[in-house]
């Protein structure tokens, strides 16, 4: 009868874990826009030494021009989500392409701009997308490589025939190393929290250990502020990531509290 009890017992244990542990991480998370951040604005960037500069960010220039890009952003919003399609998008065949291998060099862990697939290798993306129509204006072909975001720029200012891509931020540092197309998309930072929190101000993350992936905006914000702005003395620490979809996994763990990330990454991670 003991040895039911104890069984019993243990099963019941274990639901109550189980049952514990859902509603543990049963937790909804807000993205929330920070309210003292500036517009940034997203560009493509090629070495400035490149054999072929014009070529490729005169292609690049009009592909902006030319593309429908909310469209694009609409599509890639749904498409990783396995939502029902409201939009199509036209796609180049770059197979008979003769004028050379075009490199792309990005990071995959930026929904909606550039992701994994279903397939579980291919790298898709709004970004993708857009390099795709520019190796088709360059009559090339297209490699996508998928690396550390604080890499690229560092690997792009040594190569021809070459583009970062990768939602980056047009700014002075980056620009001193490489050439930035015309802005294609404009963001903002957002704070990502549990519901409840909903943090608005750099200010408020006084004390809070926050995730950022390395090398983005945002780990430039949170780092300046905690080396000499709001956060300075405030006993907030900075974690790094890889990327984004890290980071987020790490605060529903527990291994830090917020997220610091651009708007549409941040919307999608919530979602």
């Amino acid at each position: 009868m003991k040895k039911i009890m104890a069984l019993v017992l243990t099963a019941l244990t274990a639901v109550a874990c189980c049952f514990a542990f859902t509603a543990c991480n049963d937790k909804k998370y807000v993205a929330k826009e920070i309210t003292s951040a500036e517009i940034e604005e997203y560009g493509y960037c090629i070495s400035k030494t490149a054999s072929n500069h014009d070529a490729i960010m005169n292609a690049i220039n009009t592909v902006i021009d030319e593309t429908d890009i909310d469209k694009a952003v609409t599509y890639y919003t749904q498409y990783s989500s396995g939502e029902t399609l409201t939009v199509t998008l036209d796609f180049p065949n770059l197979e008979d392409n003769t004028a050379g291998m075009l490199d792309i060099y990005t990071n995959s862990g930026f929904e909606p701009y550039e992701f994994i697939d279903k397939d579980g290798s291919t790298i898709v993306g709004v970004d993708m997308y857009l390099m795709s129509l520019v190796a088709e204006k360059l009559n090339m072909k297209m490699t996508v490589h998928d690396i550390d975001f604080d890499t690229i720029v560092g690997v792009i200012k040594t190569k021809d025939n070459a583009i970062g891509a990768a939602g980056m931020t047009i700014n002075e540092e980056r620009a001193e190393s490489v050439d930035f197309s015309k802005p294609y998309f404009s963001s903002v930072q957002c704070i990502i929290s549990e519901d409840g929190q909903a943090y608005t101000k750099i200010s408020d993350l006084a004390g809070k250990k926050i995730g950022v992936q390395k090398g983005t905006t945002g780990w430039l914000m949170v780092d300046n502020a905690i080396k000499t702005g709001e956060l300075k003395d405030s006993g907030a620490t900075l974690i790094e990531y890889e990327n984004g979809g890290l980071a987020f996994t790490a605060m529903k763990q527990g291994k830090c509290d917020v997220v610091v990330i651009d708007k549409l990454p941040a919307q999608k991670l919530v979602k």
